[in-house]
C-alpha cells in the first residue's frame, strides 16, 4: 500500500455497490481499468499467467484474499496463478519477502500463508524478527535452526533480488497490484471494487 492507493481506495465504497455482473460487460479500457507495462515479461507460450504482487505487511492484500480464493475455485484451468511479494527499496518489504520466500524454500508456503497473514493483522502478532518467525514456522513442522538458516540464505536472497527486478519491471506502485500475460497491471483501484477486480482479470487472460 502507497499514498496514491490509500487515497483512491477512499472512493471505493460507493462503487463497491454496484453488482458485479455490471462489471462483466464492460468493455475494458486502457488507463483506467488497466495499464499496458512498457517492458512485457515473457511467459510461456500459449500460457495465461495471473501473478498477485503483494505485501504480507500490507491490510488491502489481507483484505484481498478472501475474494482472491474466491476466483481460484472458479479460474479457468489453463490460467496459472503465482504469487510473488513486493520488493520496494524499503527494509520493511524486504524483510516480508523474506518471509515468503523462506516458506516456500521450506515447502511450507501454502500451509503457513493465510496463518502468517491472520497473525499479522487479526491476531497483531510482532512477527518482526528472525527468532519470532522461527517460533512461528516451527508449529509447521520447521525446525528452528533450519528456519533461521534458510532465512539468511544465498537462495532466499537471490529470490528477493529478481522479486525487486519483477517489482520494477511490473511497474509496481502499490499493492495489491495483478499482472496478467506478463504484460497488463491492474488493481482494486482501477476496477473498481474486489468483485470487479476478478472481471477485469479474467477479460485480460484472453487480450
Amino acid at each position: 500500500m502507497n499514498r496514491r492507493h490509500f487515497l483512491q481506495s477512499i472512493g471505493l465504497t460507493g462503487l463497491a455497490l454496484l453488482a458485479p455482473n455490471s462489471w462483466a460487460k464492460v468493455e475494458l479500457m486502457t488507463g483506467v481499468h488497466y495499464k499496458i507495462l512498457k517492458s512485457p515479461v515473457s511467459i510461456a507460450p500459449a500460457k495465461k499467467q495471473v501473478v498477485e504482487v503483494f505485501g504480507y505487511s500490507c491490510p488491502h492484500c489481507y483484505h484481498l484474499e478472501e475474494s482472491l480464493n474466491q476466483w481460484l475455485k472458479t479460474k479457468p484451468e489453463e490460467i496459472e496463478f503465482k504469487r510473488m511479494p513486493v520488493v520496494f527499496n524499503n527494509p520493511n518489504w524486504i524483510f516480508m519477502a523474506q518471509v515468503f520466500f523462506t516458506a516456500q524454500e521450506l515447502g511450507v508456503l501454502e500451509q503457513s500463508h493465510k496463518p502468517f497473514f491472520d497473525a499479522l493483522h487479526r491476531d497483531k502478532k510482532p512477527l518482526f524478527n528472525v527468532d519470532a518467525l522461527a517460533d512461528f514456522y516451527n508449529q509447521f513442522g520447521v525446525d528452528k535452526k533450519t528456519y533461521k538458516d534458510m532465512f539468511s540464505s544465498f537462495t532466499v536472497q537471490q529470490h528477493v533480488r529478481q522479486a525487486g527486478k519483477l517489482t520494477r519491471q511490473y511497474e509496481v506502485e502499490g499493492v495489491p497490484a495483478l499482472i496478467v500475460n506478463g504484460k497488463y497491471l491492474t488493481d482494486v483501484p482501477m476496477a473498481g471494487s474486489r468483485e470487479a477486480l476478478w472481471d477485469v482479470v479474467n477479460q485480460l487472460t484472453d487480450k
